[in-house]
C-alpha cells in the first residue's frame, strides 16, 4: 500500500518504517518469479476493466505503441479478458517508423476480425485539421527537446481523457520511472500524482461495493467516481528478461525494427532518444530527416515573422537547425539545455 495514504497520525519513526516496508515490496514484486508476476498483471487488468465499467460505464483502454511492451500487455489482456471488456487505441504520431506503421496495422486488423475494437487516433486542431509532428514544429516554433517535449502531450496524451488506461510503462526503462506503482492517477503536474498498489487498489474496490459512504472514499476511488484520468501498469514490475522471456513463451510477433537490432522503437527523432540510436534512425530512414528539415524551415519562416531571430548564428535555415538539433543529443545529456539560451530572443 501505497505510504503516503496512510501517514495520518503517525510519527516520524513510524513514517520511515512504513516506507522502508513500501521499498521492501516493491523490491520483492521486481524479484517475484516471471509466473507471479503474469498473475499479478492479469489481476490488474481484470480489476481496472471492472473498475472502467462500474465508474466510468466504458471498456478500459488499452493503449499501444507497436513495441514489445504493448505486445506484451496486450496479449496478457486477450488471454484474461473478454472482447467487450477492453478497446485497443493507438495515438497516431506521424513520426514511426514504417516497420512500426505496418505492425499496428497488422495487429489491429487481427483485433477487429475478433470483435476487439481497435482504433488509430489522430490528433486535430480545433478546426478539425490533423495535427502531425511537420506543422507542429511550426506552430511550437521551437524543435522538440527534452525539456519542451510537446510532441508526446500534443500527439500522445490527448487521446484519452476521463478514461482508464492501461500502458506499457515498467520501472526498468528508466531512472525517472521508477518510484511509481501498479495504478495512479494523473495530475497536470506529475509530483501531485497519487500512486497504488495492486493490493490497496483490490482492497478499496472491494470496500467502494461494501461500503455506501462517500466520506469514506479514498483517493483511487474518489478520482474514479469523478471520471478523471487512472492509470493502470500491469507490467511495471517486469524487467526486460521478463518481457524476452514471456514473448519466447508464447511465440509471439513483435515489431520487425527489433529484429533488425532496434532496443527501442519510438518515435524516430525522439528526444529521449541516444545519439547513437537518433544517427541510426536518419540513416535507415532519411526521409523522416527531410520531413525534420522541412520543419524547420517553416519554424525559421514563422519565429522571423513574429520577431524571433538566433542572434548567435546558429539558426540559418533548416539543415542548420537539424545539425544543431543533433549535436545537442550528443554533447548535453541532460537533454538539448542550451535551448534555453533561444526561447526568448
Amino acid at each position: 500500500m501505497q505510504y503516503q495514504q496512510m501517514t495520518f497520525n503517525v510519527d516520524n519513526t513510524n513514517t520511515i518504517i512504513l516506507t522502508s516496508q513500501v521499498i521492501e515490496d516493491k523490491t520483492a514484486q521486481s524479484n517475484a518469479s516471471l509466473e507471479d508476476k503474469i498473475s499479478d498483471a492479469k489481476k490488474a487488468l481484470v480489476l481496472a476493466a471492472d473498475m472502467s465499467i462500474k465508474y466510468y460505464h466504458q471498456p478500459l483502454i488499452l493503449t499501444y505503441s507497436g513495441g514489445k511492451d504493448s505486445d506484451v500487455l496486450l496479449h496478457l489482456a486477450e488471454n484474461c479478458l473478454k472482447s467487450d471488456e477492453f478497446e485497443v487505441l493507438n495515438s497516431h504520431t506521424s513520426v514511426d517508423a514504417p516497420d512500426t506503421v505496418y505492425h499496428i496495422r497488422n495487429t489491429f486488423k487481427r483485433l477487429n476480425d475478433k470483435g476487439i475494437k481497435a482504433t488509430v487516433h489522430q490528433p486535430k486542431d480545433k478546426n478539425g485539421n490533423p495535427i502531425t509532428m511537420w506543422n507542429l514544429i511550426p506552430e511550437k516554433q521551437i524543435p522538440p527537446t527534452r525539456l519542451r517535449r510537446y510532441c508526446c502531450k500534443v500527439l500522445k496524451e490527448s487521446s484519452t481523457p476521463n478514461r482508464i488506461c492501461a500502458v506499457g510503462v515498467r520501472a526498468a526503462e528508466s531512472a525517472k520511472r521508477q518510484g511509481r506503482d501498479i495504478f495512479s492517477t494523473i495530475e497536470k503536474k506529475y509530483e501531485d500524482a497519487k500512486f497504488f498498489s495492486l493490493e490497496h487498489a483490490l482492497e478499496v474496490h472491494q470496500e467502494s461495493q461494501e461500503i455506501q459512504d462517500d466520506a469514506w472514499d479514498c483517493t483511487l476511488i474518489k478520482t474514479m467516481k469523478e471520471h478523471n484520468d487512472v492509470v493502470v501498469n500491469p507490467i511495471y514490475y517486469w524487467s526486460d528478461e521478463d518481457i524476452w522471456n514471456y514473448i519466447k513463451q508464447n511465440n509471439m510477433s513483435v515489431n520487425p525494427l527489433y529484429a533488425k537490432g532496434y532496443k527501442r522503437v519510438g518515435c524516430i527523432g525522439c528526444p529521449l532518444a541516444t545519439h547513437h540510436q537518433v544517427m541510426r534512425e536518419f540513416n535507415d530512414f532519411p526521409k523522416y530527416k527531410q520531413a525534420y528539415i522541412k520543419a524547420f524551415d517553416r519554424m525559421l519562416a514563422v519565429r522571423k515573422a513574429s520577431g524571433k531571430y538566433d542572434t548567435k548564428g546558429k539558426w540559418l535555415d533548416g539543415n542548420s537547425v537539424f545539425s544543431w538539433w543533433i549535436e545537442e543529443y550528443k554533447y548535453n545529456i541532460k537533454g538539448q539545455i542550451n535551448m534555453e539560451d533561444m526561447l526568448n530572443e
